[in-house]
């Protein structure tokens, strides 16, 4: 009854109005179909290995809508999986308003992305993530939130499912064993064919070009060739050739390792499989971290980088390490360890640039930098400041307990010598020279190594001051002051011989040598003065030179002796002069 009722009421409403009612209709319907978008996990199922990664791509299916943004947050089970690596090669995106983030605590991934010109093809990559299987289980990765921001001037949130997924975990001991058939060929068939490769030679390594050449030689009676590229070790082949080749060219390879399998055919049957190893990797890494190993210490001088670097395909172990403006060397991480050791370094700041390759020799660089610091200079605790040739010194000092010392010497104006002395349990150390040291001023600086290797700075400079001794001071200044007295001795030895001189002549030349008498006594007195004036001028020359103002007793008593020399000396030359004088006055009477 009540379908009646509203059937009679539609019937009433006017033809016009129903049609506008049915295009609204319509119209809306069509803005919900179109503007359908959704987010999901590709793959969104898959059995998986304890302990193994897999890798989910996150995708928005447009719908045929255009968009230009997309935002979510992905929830896992940390007890269950675990977050390996989240990058965006591959995205349709090139707008970030932040890197994809990702917590293996909080089992949490967050992603926010645009494309400004907007993009409408059916499917887009979004970004990859890579897990690692924790435990075994059903393992959930689900959409706590999203949008999808259509490219209408809006931002109109056309987000209308989101679709996580479910993967499976099983025990590395339960794990399905693939079943190997080896396809077993009848007799007088032909053997294997032998495959060579001019592109990829060698089954073992990767290869970078995705193009591969491959060539066999066909033997006697072969009628036909069967081929098959795919991702198994053991597959049979069925792609057949009836016209026999000897060569293919297979491009485009996928990334990763497939197998080319090849077989004969003679009258008796199709012969034993080939199955050829191509392995192809043709991106380069797509990122690379270096840090400081964990526990490092920057005082130690060798140091060990951690290099973390995603390949999603080949593994990373060969790389080239160039440290500051050194040659660069190369590294092979044998032991998958992801660490690099480098050679002992000085203390300073220093740079180092890793070029890191895959097995296919695609690479990527990275920089890193650091300080090592030196620890602190040694000291010196004990040392003289002046001593004398005849003296050995010994110089005492502090610094790290059991290193190697190197002590700098160097006499001012010289080279520098070094030695080489050890610290014991307590840090303090002992120098003593091979030898005494010379007159003059010594410079010594000292710098440690410890038993780890680190380097100190360069000590403080302490200075040395090397004299004669006392005694040889002393004689220095006595041969100074007789190089004054011995010129006036002979002096005085020259006037009395030449005053008997006079005197041998005084017959022959009274006259004269009465003359020469009075000259010689008036040059007596001014020399024997001139004497006397010199011996007090370096009698005050030496007094000045002492610290004390005053002479020793010897150097007193040698000066008295010296003048009263001189006195006497004068008074005899003197006498004599004048008894010659009167004795040449006498005869002259």
């Amino acid at each position: 009854m009540i379908f009646i009722k509203k059937h009679r009421l539609i019937g009433q409403i006017h033809p016009f109005f129903l049609a506008i009612l049915i295009g609204v209709t319509f119209f809306f319907l069509s803005i919900s179909i179109t503007e359908a978008a959704s987010l999901s996990l590709s793959p969104n199922t898959g059995v998986y290995s304890t302990n193994g990664t897999f890798s989910v791509k996150v995708q928005v299916n447009t719908g045929g809508q255009a968009i230009n943004a997309a935002e979510g947050t992905l929830s896992f089970n940390p007890r269950e999986l675990s977050v390996v690596s989240v990058n965006r090669t591959g995205s349709i995106f090139n707008l970030w308003v932040a890197e994809p983030t990702f917590s293996n605590s909080a089992g949490t991934i967050n992603f926010s992305g645009g494309l400004p010109s907007g993009y409408s093809s059916a499917v887009g990559n979004i970004m990859n993530i890579t897990f690692r299987a924790a435990g075994a289980g059903t393992a959930r990765v689900s959409f706590t939130n999203g949008s999808v921001l259509a490219n209408d001037g809006r931002g109109t949130n056309v987000l209308t499912a989101m679709n996580g997924g479910t993967y499976t975990i099983q025990a590395q001991s339960e794990a399905p064993k693939a079943e190997v058939i080896e396809y077993v060929a009848p007799a007088n068939t032909p053997a294997a064919p032998i495959v060579n490769s001019k592109t990829h030679g060698d089954q073992k390594a990767w290869y970078k070009s995705k193009e591969a050449i491959l060539s066999w030689t066909l033997p006697s009676g072969v009628t036909a060739v069967r081929t098959l590229l795919d991702e198994s070790l053991t597959t049979v082949p069925t792609k057949v050739y009836e016209n026999p080749i000897s060569t293919i060219t297979l491009s485009d390879l996928p990334d990763g390792e497939s197998y080319f399998h090849v077989q004969f055919k003679n009258a008796d049957g199709w012969g034993k499989v080939t199955h050829y190893r191509l392995a192809v990797d043709s991106e380069r890494p797509t990122s690379i971290e270096i840090s400081q190993a964990s526990g490092y210490d920057l005082g130690n001088p060798n140091q060990i980088l951690s290099v973390k670097v995603e390949d999603e395909t080949s593994e990373v172990k060969r790389y080239k390490v160039k440290l500051d403006t050194d040659e660069p060397f190369e590294y092979i991480d044998e032991t998958g360890s992801s660490t690099i050791p480098l050679p002992a370094l000085n203390p300073g700041y220093h740079n180092a640039f890793i070029e890191a390759f895959d097995e296919a020799g695609n690479s990527i660089t990275g920089a890193f930098s650091f300080t090592i610091e030196a620890f602190s200079k040694p000291i010196f605790t004990d040392y003289p400041s002046e001593i004398n040739e005849e003296v050995i010194p010994v110089i005492k000092g502090l610094t790290r307990p059991n290193a190697k010392i190197e002590v700098f010497v160097r006499r001012v104006g010289s080279e520098p010598n070094s030695y080489n002395i050890s610290s014991n349990d307590a840090g303090e150390f002992v120098f003593i020279p091979e030898g005494t040291f010379q007159t003059g001023v010594y410079e010594l600086s000292a710098q440690a190594t410890d038993e780890y290797g680190a380097l100190s700075d360069v000590s403080e400079v302490i200075k040395i001051a090397v004299q004669q001794p006392g005694y040889l001071r002393v004689g220095s200044m006595i041969v100074d002051a007789l190089s004054v007295v011995i010129p006036l001795i002979v002096l005085v030895l020259f006037l009395i011989v030449g005053t008997w001189y006079l005197i041998a002549y005084l017959g022959r030349f009274r006259r004269r040598v009465r003359v020469e008498s009075f000259e010689a006594l008036e040059i007596l007195h001014r020399e024997f003065s001139s004497l006397q004036k010199t011996l007090r001028d370096q009698e005050l020359v030496m007094i000045e030179s002492r610290k004390t103002k005053k002479l020793t007793k010897a150097e007193s008593d040698m000066i008295g002796v010296l003048d009263n020399a001189l006195l006497a000396a004068q008074s005899k030359v003197e006498k004599e002069i004048e008894d010659v004088t009167e004795l040449t006055r006498k005869n002259s009477n």
